[in-house]
């Protein structure tokens, strides 16, 4: 028995048109061009969000030590009169005031001691401040301290107890821009 044997299939081996070729081309730039838009949308929301993160983590660190001190003032905390600063007693007897102070690349919060005894310890005045490296590349804008009660006088309209500091704080980045945060401090050892 003889095997046949199978001929070869004839490619068509041409190539393609300038026609084709062209629409090609033309469909692989507009898929370019809406791959380019998608890319530059992401990383726009990429860094927003990274901004977002950065403000957040900065804004907490900064208010839960502010907040710490104040929930421990024993004397009502008094405000100087732009409101950007703080002066109470902490739970040491030392005279804290915290206040924004510029630095190489902005403003940044200073927490200044007093001299203070406690438990026959003498202790020394002193400024404490983060390092500007915890900023993550913000700055301080607007630290202020406010009653959160504004001028009311008649106690039953008054929505927050005497012993309330409103703190709003503005972070700001060449980079990320702003944010902002606003916390209500009840100082609990002052009546």
């Amino acid at each position: 028995m003889k095997r046949k044997k199978n001929k070869p299939k004839k490619l068509n081996n041409a190539g393609m048109t300038l026609a084709e070729l062209t629409v090609t081309f033309a469909i692989l730039g507009l898929f370019l061009v809406a791959a380019t838009r998608i890319i530059s949308y992401t990383i726009n929301i990429y860094y927003a969000a990274k901004g977002a993160s950065y403000g957040l983590e900065v804004s907490n660190m900064i208010s839960n030590k502010i907040v710490g001190m104040l929930e421990g003032a024993r004397t009502m905390p008094v405000t100087d009169e732009s409101g950007s600063g703080i002066s109470f007693i902490d739970a040491t007897g030392s005279e804290v005031t915290i206040e924004t102070v510029a630095g190489e690349d902005g403003s940044y919060i200073n927490i200044h001691y007093e001299p203070a005894t406690y438990n026959s310890t003498e202790y020394e005045a002193v400024d404490w401040k983060f390092d500007e490296k915890a900023y993550m590349g913000f700055s301080v804008e607007t630290l202020k301290f406010t009653n959160p009660n504004g001028d009311i006088t008649e106690e039953s309209s008054k929505p927050y107890p005497d012993n309330v500091v409103e703190m709003e704080l503005v972070l700001k980045s060449d980079r990320y821009g702003s944010y902002g945060t606003t916390r209500y401090i009840k100082c609990a050892k002052v009546d």
